[in-house]
């Protein structure tokens, strides 16, 4: 992937911009933090970001959605923008995603006392499809589940509507979360296919490379990192 980086040459010297990103919604506090460690170094280029699940992202752009950069919760759909030709670049995995179990009533372990279980739609957003596998391998039913159409509508379900929830462990540190930490379980990563998650370049435009590179970045990685992720070298 590193050597991926080297690829690109870009002018430190950038004329004003603005870069369009199309993110998943468990990358929405990471990806404040590395915009303003971003915008930092160059200041003339600001980064938009919209957020949502990455399966809605993913038909967004096939349907001509203007983005520059797509950083989805996997690298499925991804894998499909670059062969059906959307792409400039092939799909990278930036980071990968952990899973955590979020309930003031019990334990993981206990699970399978609670009547509602909020989860991520697994047809349109990894981290729900990731859910959906712990929760068979624990012989939940189906008719438990309370669907969210991403990560943050699940977050805000688990604080009101459920008795527990699986969402992404970056979600524990935004403002609303940070103080429920107690409330979180990690969740055995054998009881889910590892969450890959996937970026692809689709303008080739300056701006936009210059943000691409630095996702790949050694500080990006440590950004990733400080909110939940695992970032292999």
């Amino acid at each position: 992937m590193k050597k991926f980086v080297v690829m690109f040459v870009f002018s430190i010297y950038l004329v004003a911009d603005s870069v369009f990103v199309a993110a998943a919604a468990n990358m929405s506090y990471a990806l404040d933090a590395i915009k303003e460690a971003f915008e930092k170094k160059y200041p003339n280029i600001k980064i938009k970001s919209t957020i949502a699940s990455s399966g809605k992202l993913a038909l967004q752009i096939t349907r001509g959605a203007p983005y520059d950069i797509y950083l989805s919760a996997n690298m499925e759909y991804p894998a499909k923008l670059y062969k059906q030709g959307y792409t400039i670049t092939r799909p990278l995995v930036y980071a990968k995603g952990k899973l955590v179990f979020f309930s003031k009533s019990a334990k993981l372990k206990d699970i399978a006392k609670l009547s509602t279980i909020a989860i991520a739609n697994p047809k349109t957003a990894p981290y729900g499809k990731a859910a959906f596998e712990v929760l068979q391998k624990l012989h939940i039913p189906n008719e438990k589940l309370l669907y969210g159409e991403s990560v943050a509508q699940t977050t805000a379900y688990a604080l009101h509507g459920a008795q527990g929830a699986f969402i992404a462990a970056s979600v524990m540190h935004s403002k609303k979360m940070q103080n429920q930490a107690k409330f979180a379980y990690p969740v055995d990563p054998k009881l889910y296919t590892p969450i890959k998650q996937g970026m692809v370049l689709l303008k080739d435009r300056e701006a936009a490379r210059a943000f691409f590179v630095f996702l790949l970045s050694k500080e990006a990685a440590k950004i990733l990192e400080q909110y939940g992720y695992i970032v292999e070298n």
